[in-house]
């Protein structure tokens, strides 16, 4: 298989030691199941924001480094939108492949990052 730009950014993360081996494994995992979940190309600017995030994240969560929390407002605009129930859904299949517990905050952007790829998908 031809490697892809996402590709080539899972393995810079790896490469600048923000994720392990392992976890970029889980990263691919994640982006697989992202564009078979929400229908988005590989080439999606917000599926690679979504795979730096995690990736951050986990960095984070290695280092103990704290995380400011979503604006309460961005996350309630999330549960108002139609799209809440799925991207809650895909939300927590993410969470389930990579092997890290993620903090709340952390959570709530992934869900954040979902619900922004199902509607940019639903206004294709």
């Amino acid at each position: 298989m031809e490697r892809d730009e996402l590709d080539e950014r899972i393995e810079v993360l790896r490469s600048c030691g923000f994720v392990d081996d392992a976890q970029a494994r889980e990263l691919e995992g994640m982006a697989e199941a992202l564009v078979r979940e929400c229908g988005v190309s590989r080439e999606s600017e917000v599926l690679a924001t979504l795979v730096t995030h995690v990736a951050a994240a986990l960095r984070r969560v290695r280092e103990g480094e704290p995380i400011t929390p979503l604006a309460p407002e961005t996350l309630q605009d999330v549960r108002e939108s139609p799209v809440y129930e799925e991207a809650l859904r895909i939300q927590r299949e993410l969470l389930d492949i990579i092997s890290t517990e993620l903090p709340d905050a952390e959570k709530d952007f992934v869900l954040v990052h979902v619900g922004g790829l199902l509607l940019s998908q639903a206004n294709e």
